[in-house]
C-alpha cells in the first residue's frame, strides 16, 4: 500500500514525522525550545501540503545520547518499521545526531523502509553522493565540537575536585554549600547524626527514620537507603576523600554496608523479634524470618526459602526464640568467664621484649652501612648485601611484634563491668534486640537444630 495520497489539486502529499529534541535550558534561550521547534515543523509541513502523523519530542536529552536512550526516537522508529510515513523532518542536523556511528544505525532502519529525512532550516540531501558527503562532514564537525566541550567540562570538574569544590549545586541531605565548600547544614545536622547513630546501634532502617523525624527531619525509605549506601557521609564525594565533612568514619561506613545485608525489617504492628536480621539458614544461607503462632504467645524462626515453590530449601526447622535466647545467654556466660580468666594473661608482662628498641637499632645499622659506602670504606655489592640482610631482619621482627600486639579488650571489659546478666533481664524487647546486635555477628541454624554463632566481641 502506498504511503502517498492525493491532495485536492492532485499533487502527491507525504506523511511526515516531526522530531523535536532539546537538551538544555540554554538552547531554549536561543530559540530552540520545544514549542519553537514544533511550531516551525508544523508550519513547514502545512506550507508544503504534507500531513503530520505525529510529533516525537525528546526533552532534556543530549544529541550524543545513543538512539536506544531516546524514548521518543524509539517510538518514531517503531512507527517507521510498522510501515507508516514517508519523511522525518527536524529543524537542524544537530537536533538529530552529533554521533556518526549512531546516525548510521538509525539511517539503516530508515533506508530499509524507504523513509527519507530532511532539515527544514538547513540544506541537506541524502539522495546524492555529494549530499551524503556533506552530511558526513557536518556530523564529524558536530561530534568534534561535542567532544571538545566534553573535554573542557571534564577539565573544569577535575580542577574543582582538586580544590575540593562541589561540581554542582545539588547538596546531599545534611549538607549545604558555603564559600564553594560543603559544610554540615545546621538545621539538619543533629537529625542526620541521630539517623546514623541509631542505625549503627540497631540496624533498623525504620527506627533510624523515626529518630531522624523526632529531630525534625523526615526521611523517605528510598532516601534512607540512599544515605546509608553513600560514601559522601564518610567524607568521600565525587571520588575525592575529604570533599565533605564526615558524619561517620570510614570504618563505620564499612560496618553499615555489612549491616544493611541483615537490616531489621519492620514487622506487622512493630512486633519485635530479638534476632531479626541475625539468623540465617545453615543449609542454604537464606535469611530466617521471625514468626508468631496463632495464639501469639510463641515466637519462632524458620527458613524463608523452605516455602519457595522453585527449588525449596530442605531445612524445615522451626526454632523457638526463647530456646535460642537461653542457648546464647549460656554461651555468653561461658565467654565472659573465659575472658575473666584470660584477661590478666593477655596483659603486657614486665620485662617483655622491647621490639621498638630492636627495630630502631637495626634501622640505625642500615643507615651506617650507607655512610660506609659513601665514604668509600665498603663496595656497592657489600652495601647492597648488608641492606638486604637488615631489611629481612626488620621485616621478620615487625611481623613478630604485630603478633604480640596487646589485644583490644574494650568491648569485653564493657560487658564485664558488672551485672550484665541481671541488667539484660530488665531490658525491654527493643533494648534486648540492640544488645544482641552488639554482641552477635551472625547466627546459623542447621536442619539438625544445631546452632552456630559468631561473636562481635
Amino acid at each position: 500500500m502506498s504511503n502517498f495520497f492525493q491532495t485536492a489539486g492532485g499533487i502527491p502529499t507525504k506523511q511526515v514525522f516531526c522530531y523535536v529534541r532539546v537538551s538544555t535550558e540554554e538552547q531554549a534561550l536561543h530559540g530552540l525550545s520545544i514549542e519553537a521547534q514544533t511550531e516551525a515543523l508544523e508550519n513547514w509541513a502545512a506550507a508544503h501540503g504534507h500531513k503530520v502523523l505525529g510529533v516525537y519530542t525528546d526533552a532534556g536529552i543530549s544529541a550524543r545520547k545513543p538512539a536506544s536512550k531516546r524514548p521518543e526516537l524509539q517510538r518514531l522508529l517503531a512507527d517507521v518499521q510498522s510501515g507508516k510515513g514517508d519523511l522525518v523532518i527536524f529543524t537542524k542536523l544537530d537536533r538529530w545526531f552529533r554521533n556518526i556511528a549512531e546516525y548510521y544505525k538509525v539511517q539503516e532502519i530508515l533506508e530499509r523502509h524507504h523513509v527519507d529525512w530532511k532539515t527544514i532550516q538547513e540544506d541537506y540531501d541524502t539522495s546524492t553522493a555529494s549530499g551524503r558527503l556533506k552530511i558526513n562532514i557536518m556530523l564529524s564537525v558536530a561530534q568534534d565540537e561535542a567532544d571538545r566541550t566534553s573535554e573542557r567540562i571534564k577539565a573544569v570538574f577535575e580542577i574543582k575536585r582538586q580544590k575540593r569544590e562541589p561540581l554542582t549545586g545539588d547538596c546531599p541531605t545534611g549538607y549545604r554549600i558555603e564559600g564553594k565548600r560543603f559544610v554540615k547544614h545546621p538545621d539538619t545536622q543533629a537529625a542526620v547524626e541521630r539517623f546514623f547513630r541509631t542505625f549503627l546501634s540497631t540496624g533498623s532502617v525504620s527506627r533510624s527514620m523515626e529518630e531522624a523525624e523526632r529531630c525534625g527531619l523526615r526521611i523517605s525509605y528510598h532516601l534512607a537507603h540512599k544515605m546509608l549506601g553513600s560514601p559522601t557521609y564518610c567524607g568521600l564525594c565525587y571520588g575525592v576523600d575529604g570533599m565533605t565533612p564526615p558524619y561517620i568514619t570510614r570504618e563505620e561506613y564499612d560496618k553499615i554496608q555489612s549491616m544493611r545485608k541483615r537490616a531489621v525489617r519492620k514487622t506487622v504492628k512493630n512486633r519485635v523479634y530479638l534476632f531479626s536480621g541475625l539468623i540465617s539458614c545453615g543449609d542454604c544461607g537464606s535469611r530466617m524470618g521471625g514468626r508468631i503462632n496463632s495464639r501469639r504467645n510463641y515466637r519462632y524462626y524458620n527458613c524463608t526459602a523452605h516455602y519457595m515453590k522453585a527449588a525449596p530449601c530442605e531445612n524445615r526447622v522451626n526454632l523457638g526464640e526463647r530456646k535460642i535466647e537461653a542457648f546464647l545467654l549460656d554461651a555468653l556466660r561461658g565467654k565472659m568467664d573465659r575472658l575473666k580468666l584470660e584477661a590478666p594473661a593477655l596483659s603486657p608482662l614486665d620485662g617483655a621484649r622491647d621490639y621498638r628498641g630492636e627495630l630502631s637499632a637495626l634501622r640505625a645499622k642500615a643507615k651506617r652501612v650507607t655512610r660506609l659506602y659513601v665514604g668509600g670504606i665498603i663496595s656497592f655489592a657489600e652495601c647492597q648485601a648488608d641492606h638486604a640482610r637488615y631489611a629481612a631482619q626488620i621485616e621478620a621482627l615487625e611481623q613478630e611484634a604485630a603478633l604480640q600486639k596487646e589485644p583490644d579488650l574494650s568491648a569485653a571489659e564493657e560487658l564485664l563491668s558488672g551485672g550484665w546478666d541481671a541488667m539484660y533481664r530488665d531490658l525491654c524487647p527493643e533494648k534486648k534486640q540492640m544488645f544482641w546486635r552488639m554482641v552477635i555477628r551472625e547466627i546459623r541454624i542447621h536442619p539438625d537444630r544445631r546452632i552456630e554463632y559468631e561473636w562481635n566481641l
